[in-house]
This record gives structure tokens, C-alpha cells and sequence, in this order.
């Protein structure tokens, strides 16, 4: 299924940690990919967090005067997550305390999750629009609420491509939002989709895996349930949401800030998407990376998004407001930012002293005309590659990866990759895999 498609079908869900609507999305993600499925038993506890019940709305209506004024079961967000039942007669006092709305958006309904992750303060309440809310009259109002809890399973999704080495690249995305379609089922689809195409290569320096489990729920318990040998795997990894509307990349960088994977995922957002907004850990947006980065744990994470954007945590989110090309994007750029990690080398020479790379049997001076990022004129551009092969031949010490040259040059990394490999070519190098440190 393409991305859109799986995003239209996921979304509208009314999703949450663990609900039955969950369950069917666990299903229609199975088709996609062949996941392992994890399963963590209502009431497990780690760390004080606790694997809430399975949750499930079946009424919830306000009425005034005899006549239905608000149906909170009409969208997914109506209800606020794992609201109590009740059923009772309230006055216009009582009522405000229990309704949430954003008068930001006055038609719109807003997002409320406070309750899956403190069940001991959990109450009955609606998310309604501001448009409503600004026009209740003072009187009495019935209420009823019918809520149902039960023992499930939280499910996490993860899915292992073996590469030639066990080093392990993660992507993360989470599935629990109700009724919304960028936050983060955008995601979760883009994940599924890279996932999909680097299955196709045929060969992998790296191993990559993808998770997708409820919103820190879902990564503490899968972390703490892993053998120490898999979780010593992961080398580093990406948080992928909001990935489908009309705007920039966000890159946010991981809690040290200048690893390897923060390095290239900059130098790549940078050369080719200029106008990316970067910012440090938890500076744009935040969630799972802190597991990930948790004491213990300590794996470097970037999260990738568009954020932010003003349809965020409301009914607002959905299908409309999400770019198919905007989605295609995100998994070609994922794939750019793995090629790095899947290519990056050092480079040793095969020769001493000071090569003629203007010699026909080598070819390699970069005359105007000759590289696709020089024009036929002395453009800056020109003046860093000129500068670069003055440079080069001092690289091939097997010290200095391609992605240093590149970020020391402010080079394209594919540009100074294909020059290099001509040197190799021309047998003048060698080639080291760049082990992730």
C-alpha cells in the first residue's frame, strides 16, 4: 500500500496506547511489513510507569434542555483519553471544569493525553471547540459518559534488516495519537516505506531496524525487555514525525549534540536543504528520544520533522493537510542521510608525493565544465574545489573520513564521494569502511 493510502486508513482510528482500534491498526501494519510484535500486559510497571488497560468510549454526550448539544463519540478527540464513565447532572460551573477546548482555533478540537500517562488523576472530561464553548448558557446539563477499561496488550512493532554488521540503526515513530494524521501516522508510514526500500539493497554496512510503538509507553518497555546485547547494538538513530505537511525540515539534534549522526544529518540538511531549521535536544519537538537517550541507555537520537505547525494536536490534523510529495521527501532525504552512513570512508593512498590530476591517464583536475557543481566561470563553488584538490592528496592517510572533507570543504558529500572514488578507479587509493565511533 502506498503512503497516503496507509495514512488514510491508520489516522481516523481512534488509536491511544492500547485500544481496540489499536489492535486494527496492529493488524493493517502487519501487512505491511513482517514485524516481530511485542506485547506488554496491562499494569506492568517500570520505572513508575505503568502499561495502562485497554480503553474504549461507547457514549459520550452533553445535553441541555433534553436535546443532544455535543457528541463527543463524532471525532476521535472528543473525549478526553482515558476519560472515566459518568453519568450525572451538572451545572455550567461543574461542566467548564471537565471541558478542554483551544481558543487558539476556535472550530477546531484540541488533543488531551494527561490522563494515559497519570491514571491516578483520571476523570471524565470532553475536548470540545472554542465555538461551543464561548456560547454554553448557565443551566443544568446532563451528562453521560460511557467509558470501558479491560486487560490488553500494548503492542510495539519492530521490524530487523541484517547487514554485515550487528551496528544498528533505528527509525521511531509513534502510533498512538487518535485522529491525527501528521502526529504521528505520517511517520510511522515514511518508516515503513524507507524500510521497504532498503530492503532492496544488496548489501548493508549497517543493520537498521524500525519501531513503532506507543509514545514512550511503547520504547521504555520494549528497551528494558531487550537482551543488553541488542540494546548495545544500536549505534544511533532518528525519531521520524510530522513528516507530511507543507513545510521545512526540523532537525533536532541528539542530547550531546556533535555525533557522528548529528554531523551527517547536518552537513546533508545543510547542503541540500538550506533553509532547515536546527536546533538542540528537545529545542523543536519532544518524545522518544529521551528514552533512547535515557541513563543506561545513552543512544544518540535526532528527531526529524516539519514542526512546527499550526494544525498540531487538534482535529485539524488530518488528511487534508498532508503532501504526498512531502512524504516522498522525507524518505528520499532518510535515504541520502543512510547512503552516508553506508558509503562514509577513509581513504589510503597507493602512491607518494604530489600527483599530476591534470595528466590524461588520471583525469582528475576539475577543469569548469567537468563537475556538475561548476559553472564555466570562476564561481565560489569553483574556488572550493580548486582549494579541495589542493587539499585532497593530504587526506589519504586513512585518517580523514569523506564526510571530514566534505564538512571541512563545504562540499556536497555525493560530489566529494564520486571525486574520490575516481582516485580509487585509477587504483591511486584504497578504501576503508568508517566504523561508527
Amino acid at each position: 500500500m502506498n503512503m497516503i493510502d496507509l495514512l488514510k486508513k491508520i489516522y481516523p482510528l481512534n488509536l491511544a496506547p492500547i485500544s481496540p482500534d489499536t489492535d486494527k491498526a496492529a493488524e493493517i501494519l502487519k501487512k505491511e511489513l513482517p514485524f516481530v510484535v511485542h506485547e506488554y500486559s496491562s499494569g506492568k510497571e517500570y520505572n513508575g510507569w505503568i502499561v495502562p488497560k485497554s480503553w474504549k468510549v461507547t457514549k459520550a454526550q452533553i445535553y441541555k434542555n433534553g436535546k443532544v448539544i455535543y457528541d463527543g463519540t463524532k471525532h476521535p478527540l472528543g473525549v478526553m483519553g482515558y476519560s472515566k464513565s459518568f453519568k450525572g447532572k451538572v451545572n455550567l460551573k461543574q461542566l467548564k471544569e471537565h471541558l478542554t477546548y483551544r481558543k487558539d482555533m476556535p472550530s477546531a478540537i484540541g488533543y488531551h493525553c494527561d490522563y494515559y500517562y497519570k491514571p491516578w488523576l483520571a476523570d471524565w472530561g470532553f475536548s470540545i471547540p472554542y465555538s461551543l464553548f464561548k456560547n454554553l448558557k448557565d443551566g443544568e446539563y446532563s451528562i453521560e459518559i460511557e467509558t470501558s477499561y479491560s486487560q490488553g496488550t500494548m503492542k510495539v512493532f519492530d521490524y530487523f534488516l541484517k547487514g554485515d554488521s550487528e551496528d544498528t540503526i533505528f527509525f521511531n515513530a509513534h502510533n498512538c495519537h487518535a485522529g491525527q494524521s501528521n502526529d504521528d501516522i505520517a511517520g510511522v508510514v515514511i518508516g515503513v516505506e524507507l524500510m521497504k526500500q532498503l530492503a532492496k539493497l544488496k548489501k548493508r554496512r549497517y543493520s537498521y531496524r524500525l519501531v513503532i510503538a506507543p509514545e514512550h509507553y511503547g520504547t521504555i518497555f520494549y528497551l528494558a525487555g531487550l537482551k543488553e546485547k541488542e540494546v548495545k547494538n544500536f549505534k544511533c538513530g532518528f525519531f521520524l514525525e510530522m513528516l507530511g505537511n507543507d513545510n521545512r525540515f526540523a532537525l533536532q539534534r541528539s542530547f550531546a549534540g556533535d555525533t557522528y549522526l548529528d554531523k551527517i544529518c547536518e552537513h546533508y540538511l545543510s547542503m541540500h536543504f538550506p533553509d532547515t531549521h536546527f536546533a538542540d535536544f528537545r529545542k523543536v519537538v519532544g518524545n522518544d528520544e529521551t528514552v533512547w537517550e535515557a541513563p543506561g541507555y545513552e543512544i544518540p537520537t535526532v528527531s526529524l520533522s516539519r514542526a512546527p505547525y499550526p494544525q498540531y494536536h487538534t482535529s485539524f490534523d488530518n488528511a487534508d493537510i498532508i503532501k504526498e510529495n512531502r512524504l516522498q521527501e522525507s524518505v528520499d532525504v532518510l535515504l541520502k542521510i543512510v547512503n552516508i552512513f553506508e558509503t562514509n570512508s577513509c581513504v589510503n593512498r597507493n602512491f607518494k608525493g604530489l600527483v599530476a590530476l591534470s595528466n590524461p591517464k588520471y583525469d582528475l583536475y576539475l577543469r569548469p565544465g567537468t563537475d556538475p557543481s561548476i559553472a564555466d566561470k570562476r564561481t565560489e563553488k569553483m574556488v572550493q574545489w580548486n582549494y579541495f584538490m589542493d587539499c585532497v592528496l593530504r587526506y589519504f592517510d586513512g585518517n580523514v573520513s569523506i564526510l571530514e572533507m566534505s564538512i571541512k570543504h563545504n562540499l556536497p558529500y555525493e560530489d566529494v564521494h564520486n571525486y574520490i572514488s575516481k582516485f580509487k578507479e585509477k587504483k591511486l587509493v584504497k578504501f576503508v569502511a568508517y566504523k561508527y565511533k
